[in-house]
């Protein structure tokens, strides 16, 4: 998954697929925004995915009913390995073949995202 599909997803995941089941806590924010000031990146999800891919961050994400609950962390090292996993869920590698054929949405940036998090499907 190149760049741009990864950003796609970010954004829609981040905005308002996800919303539902993730939390990011604010030390996370504030690496994020020391990696990528507002003022080089204002959108919070390009921010966040160029903090990850350009500048090492690791985020963790916690359980938006449990902010104690840490469900995952998504770095620059574990986000190919959760693709492929997730490229080979016969159950959701639809996800991935949606955003491919530039036909991506709400759902399956959710499915994305949460496999890049979790490495599998927790909430639906």
């Amino acid at each position: 998954m190149n760049r741009q599909l990864l950003e796609n997803v970010f954004v829609t995941a981040l905005e308002g697929g996800s919303n539902y089941w993730y939390q990011i806590g604010l030390k996370a924010q504030r690496e994020i925004r020391e990696a990528v000031p507002k003022q080089f990146e204002p959108y919070f999800a390009m921010a966040m995915l160029s903090a990850i891919l350009d500048h090492g961050v690791e985020v963790d994400i916690y359980d938006v009913e449990d902010e104690d609950n840490l469900l995952g962390t998504i770095s620059a090292k574990t986000i190919q390995q959760r693709l492929d996993a997730l490229a080979m869920d016969n159950g959701y590698s639809w996800a991935l073949d949606a955003e491919l054929d530039d036909e991506g949405d709400a759902e399956s940036s959710d499915v994305i995202f949460q496999y890049l998090v979790i490495g599998e499907v927790w909430f639906s």
